[in-house]
């Protein structure tokens, strides 16, 4: 009987351990499962929420249409977008993000949206893809058939080396634009102006001479322009034009002659407008609605109301003007007050011409203003002369630069070393603020 209850005590003992058996391993197991189905809805990639980028930048900023930023995530991706979104809740917006995430100004973007630069005649659009725009302007060049350099053009046989050193020519070339202010008129036709003591004709061919130099813009507001009279004004405007060399100051009716030139470098839009207020006694003729003729800054209102309004659709605006009393480095004192009027009109360079003379230069506002370049290629004299350069950086900040140069024996060259050294401490005495460094570069003091 004992040994009977202790076979049975036995097997309920030996149950009771392959239950709890059982039961471990079930638990064991159920863990390992909930264990992998919870790491296999880890691995499962949780759905982001869709964010309509255009929405949520129209709740925030509503100057843009949904139509532009619709163009901009076709054209340049939804990164774009969500880049300016983020900058305007981070309150870091700032409209040159878009140069930064689109390689184009917010101007030239919305420009380009609009189709503003379709079949426009007023506007070269140039893929640079540089860190750096360098734009370079000379002062005043006279290639009149009868004056003192085309016979040594001619006669040298050299070309456009036979007026200009072959490191001042590289240095015009490789310049982005280079800009010069052509003093005459080029044509076949006309007779001088009664009572001008010199009057300046080129024939047309001569033209290539610009290309030669590598001129992508010239100013055409000056007061030898007309010299030949009507015909040979218009002559000038359609070699040109023909030439493939844009111009600004003149026009066929005052509407043209005020009208600004654009060129959209890396991105940006750079405007050049361009105007006179040289002559003791006028004599060349201001374009109205109906009649060719120059734009004048007698009156500098209309020309600071130019720039102003050029400034509206333009990230940079340069105001070329021809000005200053001739074969004097000492500025008049119009010059002073109306530069710093063209400034606070918008301008953010102005480059000044009809001296004969180098002045020197002025910042106002941390804008540049270049009083006078002199002549570049003028005459037989010899004189100090030389190129400005503008460095636009990417991110929207400028360096000024000066090239030295001496126009001698009919041919204008870069100079170096002591006679560098010599010119640039000149041109810090003729300044107002500015100082040349001897590298060349312009500062203020």
């Amino acid at each position: 009987m004992k040994k009977k209850r202790k076979v049975r005590k036995k097997r309920v003992c030996l149950l009771i351990i392959a239950f709890l058996l059982l039961f471990s391993s079930v638990l064991i197991i159920g863990n390992f499962s909930f264990k992998k189905e919870k790491k296999e809805k880890e691995k499962e990639p949780v759905e982001e929420k869709k964010i309509d980028y255009e929405v949520e930048l129209l709740k925030v900023q509503d100057q843009f249409s949904k139509e532009f930023l619709d163009w901009i995530k076709t054209t340049y991706g939804e990164d774009v977008l969500k880049g300016v979104l983020e900058a305007y809740e981070n309150n870091t917006y700032a409209d040159t993000l878009w140069h930064t995430l689109t390689g184009n100004s917010l101007l030239v973007l919305t420009d380009l949206y609009e189709g503003v630069y379709e079949n426009n005649d007023r506007v070269t659009i140039r893929e640079e893809n540089k860190d750096t725009i360098t734009i370079s302007f000379a002062g005043d060049i006279d290639l009149a058939d009868d004056w003192f350099i085309m016979p040594y053009y001619i006669s040298r046989k050299k070309g456009v080396y036979g007026i200009l050193s072959e490191d001042m020519v590289k240095y015009m070339k490789d310049s982005d634009l280079m800009i010069i202010n052509s003093e005459f008129c080029f044509s076949n036709r006309g007779t001088p102006l009664p009572k001008k003591t010199y009057t300046f004709r080129a024939k047309p061919e001569h033209v290539s001479i610009y290309d030669e130099m590598g001129i992508d813009l010239v100013t055409l507001a000056n007061n030898h322009v007309y010299d030949f009279g009507k015909d040979a004004f218009l002559d000038t405007l359609s070699t040109l034009e023909n030439a493939k060399i844009p111009y600004v100051g003149a026009g066929r009716n005052i509407e043209e002659a005020k009208e600004p030139y654009y060129f959209i470098i890396n991105g940006y839009k750079i405007a050049f407008v361009n105007a006179t207020r040289a002559e003791k006694y006028i004599l060349t003729p201001e374009a109205t609605k109906d009649s060719p003729g120059v734009f004048r800054a007698y009156d500098p209102n209309p020309y600071a109301e130019l720039i102003k309004e050029t400034k509206k659709n333009s990230d940079y605006v340069v105001a070329l003007i021809h000005w200053g009393t001739e074969n004097v480095h000492t500025l008049e004192k119009v010059q002073v007050e109306t530069g710093k009027l063209y400034i606070d009109s918008g301008a953010d360079l102005i480059v000044g011409t009809h001296a004969h003379e180098l002045q020197g230069v002025e910042f106002y506002q941390d804008k540049l203003i270049a009083y006078n370049l002199g002549d570049f290629i003028f005459n037989a004299q010899t004189k100090n002369t030389g190129v400005l350069t503008w460095k636009l950086h990417l991110d929207g900040s400028s360096e000024y630069s000066f090239v030295p140069a001496l126009e001698s024996d009919r041919k204008t060259s870069i100079i170096y070393d002591k006679e560098a050294s010599s010119l640039y401490n000149k041109m810090t005495s003729w300044s107002v603020n500015g100082k040349f460094l001897e590298d060349g570069r312009i500062v203020e003091q």
